[in-house]
């Protein structure tokens, strides 16, 4: 059966953006440079903000500094970033002011990393530095939905990450897993793909929207 959605929302690295080994080398270089293990950090930063991990693992450095520090890094590295793959063909499908991203990146990384991979920068950004809670809290996709004008429930979440997905999923979203990493399962998990390039959108009268993944309506 064919689930249908009000509006999109979108996690960025890792989903619109094939960032995570930007995100590994900068990490691996400050950890180095900071005595901290990347094997304890590597497990807890995937999907988070910078500001959350390094609180959680080195509580005795100044967490705010450190992740400007590595967002400064990442917005260094991005000269070769691609979109993940049918990304923006996907995007520019979706009507006007119906999809927008909540990101664990800074605003001002985001948005140098969308223009890297050459994706639109919609109206709707929530960036780590624009919420008080970062992911798996809900408050990013709440409020991306809330500025969208959709109800959490109507809005279709994509994500790659354990920790974005139980965001997506707290809001009260459902979620389409991006890629092959996510071992999870869960109800509201509607669909699976390793890229966007195996998706195609319908928009029905209503103008409400669905997918189809190998001819598959999820």
């Amino acid at each position: 059966m064919s689930q249908k959605f009000e509006a999109f929302l979108f996690d960025l690295d890792g989903t619109l953006v094939d960032s995570n080994g930007i995100v590994e080398r900068v990490m691996k270089a400050w950890c180095q440079q900071n005595g901290v293990s990347y094997s304890e950090i590597k497990d807890r930063s995937h999907g988070s903000r910078s500001v959350d991990t390094v609180a959680a693992v080195a509580p005795h450095l100044d967490a705010v500094q450190a992740a400007a520090d590595i967002e400064a890094e990442e917005r260094g590295e991005l000269a070769d970033l691609r979109e993940i793959e049918g990304a923006r063909s996907f995007l520019s499908q979706v009507p006007q002011g119906r999809w927008g991203i909540a990101t664990s990146s800074y605003l001002l990384t985001a948005k140098a990393k969308l223009r890297a991979a050459s994706i639109p920068i919609p109206s709707v950004l929530v960036a780590a530095d624009g919420v008080l809670e970062g992911k798996p809290h809900p408050e990013a996709y709440l409020k991306a939905s809330m500025e969208l004008g959709y109800r959490p429930e109507d809005c279709l979440v994509f994500e790659d990450s354990e920790t974005g997905v139980r965001s997506a999923l707290n809001a009260g979203c459902r979620v389409f897993a991006v890629g092959s990493s996510l071992v999870m399962n869960e109800s509201r998990i509607v669909g699976r793909g390793a890229s966007f390039s195996e998706l195609q959108l319908l928009v029905d009268r209503d103008g409400r929207l669905e997918i189809v993944l190998d001819s598959t309506l999820v």
